[in-house]
């Protein structure tokens, strides 16, 4: 199997909104199938197969398991976005296991097969800079996201109340509006995504992200249906995030 997969991180000013910009390419001679773990990310992807046209999709936060494929010979660019970027970069509420037309006219990028990261990194962060220009952006969501992402999911909403002084109810009606789902759902998808690197490394104890073992346990097995000593075992074969002995994409979507 041959998928290659680079990514690029944003400069200063994209960081509050975008986790990373990637490249994947699949020149295995073979069409490639993989299961993606819901990764708390927003999705715009670049889609470039062979003698087809170009594809452009945005897809909002996904909550349960994606099973895809990447053709022979396809190439997608990617931005992963953090939440802030819905309502300040693209714009658009986005609600939960969905794909959106696209916010911004990103069409006119001309990308081909052989493009390298760096450019679409270039070109992509002139465009969201363009829709950052003169933006005012709510301090209580600045500072509610900054947190989450501080914490790596691993904070409740109460404590999240007490620092950013917004109400549970306000923050819950929030999330709901723009993402699709409720903040402590999004808390619980986003530390089962960060403690993946230690399920890829053989660690079945978790670290910092929950309270003891039975409880990663069960929070592995209600968002994959595997233990995580299952995930392990599979990881080459199925469940690539956790493979990381390879250059496999860590955020594709379907």
């Amino acid at each position: 199997m041959t998928v290659h997969y680079s990514d690029h991180q944003p400069s200063e000013p994209l960081q509050p909104f975008v986790f990373t910009f990637w490249k994947t390419q699949n020149t295995s001679g073979t069409d490639s199938h993989y299961t993606i773990i819901p990764d708390a990310g927003i999705e715009l992807i670049f889609s470039i197969f062979p003698e087809q046209p170009q594809q452009i999709k945005l897809f909002g936060l996904s909550t349960h398991l994606l099973e895809i494929t990447i053709p022979d010979q396809t190439v997608l660019f990617g931005v992963r976005f953090k939440l802030l970027a819905a309502e300040y970069l693209l714009r658009t509420r986005l609600s939960t296991n969905s794909s959106h037309k696209l916010p911004m006219d990103l069409g006119q990028l001309e990308l081909h097969a052989h493009t390298p990261l760096a450019s679409f990194v270039e070109s992509v962060s002139a465009l969201l800079y363009q829709q950052l220009h003169s933006q005012s952006i709510d301090p209580r969501k600045r500072k509610l996201l900054e947190l989450v992402y501080q914490f790596k999911g691993a904070v409740s909403v109460h404590e999240l109340a007490l620092e950013t002084g917004w109400a549970a109810r306000q923050m819950n009606r929030y999330f709901k509006a723009w993402f699709g789902l409720p903040l402590k759902e999004y808390l619980e998808q986003l530390a089962f995504f960060s403690s993946l690197p230690e399920i890829g490394q053989g660690l079945f104890y978790p670290q910092s992200y929950y309270y003891d073992q039975s409880h990663f346990i069960r929070q592995t097995k209600k968002r994959t249906g595997k233990t995580p000593k299952q995930l392990y075992q599979q990881r080459e074969a199925r469940f690539v995030q956790l493979d990381s002995s390879g250059d496999e994409s860590l955020h594709l979507k379907k």
